[in-house]
């Protein structure tokens, strides 16, 4: 089963996730700005790979952020196993986000680093029971 995510700007196009997917985004603990930079890959992978094509400064330019702030969107994304580098500007997603594509590459995929939830932030926690909230309404 799958529900569909509509990503906050630059694209309103809706993107489908599995609902293990939603669930595993749920316990995932990146920053607002981690989740616009994965927001923004999302909406402009390969639908063959997975892969995207965008620099540090382009993507500044999609979120309307600095650079070091995408620079520490994409290093979370990196540490969390949901996004990693394959070359200067060219990411790709974790395979359970995109479907199971993946670009050709001689790395590992990374395990996802999820958070158990009695760990999160009180403010976490709340975003957290939001989600879990959403995906039981939408189920």
């Amino acid at each position: 089963m799958s529900t569909t995510y509509v990503p906050g700007p630059p694209s309103d196009e809706p993107i489908t996730l599995t609902r293990d997917a939603l669930r595993m985004l749920a316990l995932v603990d990146i920053s607002l700005t981690a989740r616009r930079v994965l927001d923004v890959l999302l909406a402009l992978q390969d639908p063959d790979s997975g892969a995207v094509d965008i620099s540090q400064a382009e993507m500044a330019a999609e979120l309307g952020a600095g650079k070091p702030a995408v620079n520490r969107g994409f290093k979370e994304l990196r540490e969390a196993g949901l996004a990693w580098l394959l070359r200067r500007g060219y990411y790709q997603i974790h395979p359970v986000l995109t479907g199971g594509r993946v670009a050709r590459t001689a790395m590992a995929v990374p395990e996802i680093n999820t958070t158990p939830a009695e760990d999160f932030t009180e403010q976490r926690r709340t975003r957290f029971a939001a989600q879990v909230a959403n995906l039981a309404q939408s189920a």
